[in-house]
This record gives C-alpha cells, sequence and structure tokens, in this order.
C-alpha cells in the first residue's frame, strides 16, 4: 500500500506516477502486473460514476470484508480509496445502497415504522416510500460538515469529501440495523415503545462518534492543533441533520395532506 502516512497535499501529480496506488508496483501498462487493478485516477464525478457501473454485482465477498474494516476504520477505508487502493475496497456507493436495503428489510419486520394513529401511519408509509432519500439526509450533513471543518486541508475536492461521506453514512445504518435487531426477539409493544423513546438519543451520540471518528481518520487530525476543526464539524453535522430532517418531515406531510 502506497498511501502516506503523513498528512499530504493531494494532486493530480500523485496519480501521474507509473506506479499502483493498490499494492505498490511499478506499472508498465493500463494495470497492475502484481494485484491486477486498473491504473487509478484522481476522483471526479465521470470517474465515481463510471467505477459504479464496472462494480455492479449485486454482492461479493469484498463487501463483506469492507464491511468489516469501516467498523473500526471508514477514515481509513476513506483515505486508502481516494488515493487509489480501491481494489481491496468495496464501492462506497454499492455499500451505502446494500445497507439502506438491510435496514429497510429490519424495520419492515420489526414494524417500526408502523403506528395506532391512521394519520401517523400515513406519514409513516410515506417514510417507506421514500426510505432512500430520508437515509441520504444523513450523507449530506457529513458532506457539509466536512466540507465546512476541513474544505482546504490536503487538497481533497468535493467528490473525495464525498467519498468519506457515503463510507461513514454506510458506518450510521449500519449502527442503526444492529440498534433494530433486539426487536427482532423482543416484540412486546411495550418494549418497542420504550425502545423508540431512548434509541433517538443513544444513536444521536453514537452517529456524532463515528462521524468525528471517520473526519479524524481522513484528515489525520492532531487534536491538540486541530481540535476546533473537528467540533465545528461536529456542529454543523448535529445542526445540518436536524435542518434537514425538519425539511424532509415537512415535505412528507404536504406529500399526505396533498393526497388525503
Amino acid at each position: 500500500m502506497t498511501v502516506p502516512a503523513k498528512p499530504v497535499i493531494l494532486s493530480d501529480a500523485f496519480f501521474a506516477a507509473a506506479l499502483c496506488r493498490n499494492c505498490g508496483a511499478a506499472l508498465s501498462g493500463p494495470h497492475c502486473a502484481e494485484c491486477g487493478q486498473k491504473k487509478a485516477a484522481r476522483l471526479g464525478i465521470g470517474t465515481l460514476r463510471g467505477e459504479v457501473w464496472e462494480k455492479l454485482r449485486l454482492f461479493e465477498l469484498d463487501q463483506l470484508q469492507s464491511a468489516l474494516r469501516l467498523l473500526t476504520g471508514p477514515g481509513k477505508v476513506a483515505r486508502d480509496y481516494v488515493f487509489g487502493v480501491r481494489k481491496r475496497h468495496t464501492h462506497p456507493l454499492k455499500l451505502l445502497l446494500v445497507a439502506i436495503g438491510l435496514l429497510l428489510v429490519v424495520l419492515a419486520q420489526t414494524r417500526y415504522l408502523n403506528s395506532a394513529d391512521a394519520q401517523v401511519s400515513k406519514v409513516l408509509e410515506t417514510v417507506r416510500k421514500y426510505a432512500e432519500w430520508s437515509f441520504s439526509l444523513g450523507l449530506v450533513a457529513i458532506w457539509a460538515a466536512s466540507m465546512s471543518g476541513f474544505r482546504k486541508r490536503l487538497g481533497y475536492n468535493a467528490v473525495e469529501h464525498l467519498v468519506l461521506a457515503l463510507y461513514a453514512q454506510f458506518v450510521v445504518i449500519l449502527a442503526n440495523v444492529l440498534n433494530q435487531l433486539p426487536l427482532l426477539i423482543l416484540r412486546s409493544p411495550a418494549w418497542l415503545a420504550w425502545h423508540k423513546q431512548w434509541s433517538g438519543w443513544t444513536m444521536g451520540a453514537i452517529e456524532l462518534g463515528i462521524v468525528l471518528l471517520a473526519l479524524s481518520q481522513f484528515f489525520v487530525v492532531d487534536l491538540r492543533r486541530h481540535w476546533w476543526r473537528l467540533a465545528l464539524a461536529g456542529t454543523v453535522y448535529v445542526a445540518g441533520k436536524k435542518l434537514l430532517l425538519y425539511a424532509y418531515a415537512w415535505v412528507l406531510v404536504k406529500i399526505v395532506l396533498a393526497a388525503g
């Protein structure tokens, strides 16, 4: 692996070198003779879109391996990926879509988005219908936090900040899946009500911790010098996600009222 251990400014020249950014071997063509990875190019909109289509298979063993690495190192995996170590890691958008699908299945089994109130149930049914959008709100909040606290640090562009947000949001959704698992066993209405009441607070703290960990790893943060960057990013994440959720809820209510 050739990702620098210390903070460096990321530039196009880094990817111009005739080196495989996955294993470090010298390149003599478009693909590495050692590991087979295609010569890494700097991430941009076109690159990100092209890699989604190149890796569109629904499930691979590397997804599970990437998920395990992400549990403790979301920022490290994202940093590897933008520095060209891509054969080893699953595309972040692919992982995120799998996580959203898994969470939707678990939510359906636990009946978490059900309510005895007919009007509330109507809103929750709309939430299910637009679930992919609702789970993307955290992604936007993470991206905004990253850009606000670290926009000019280490030369990362907006798409590379987005890669970090995608990987971090995958871990956030995975944490929510794990939070739902007890409800598959303990199905009493009283337990469900208690879980709904308290899990919002605990998951909020866990999600913030995941985001701060990812940011500190991705940007190789020296806490003594750059603690304020993390504090700013964390504040933007919490406030941004809350505002986005309020706006999303307002739109859903308008949709339900218009349909009714």
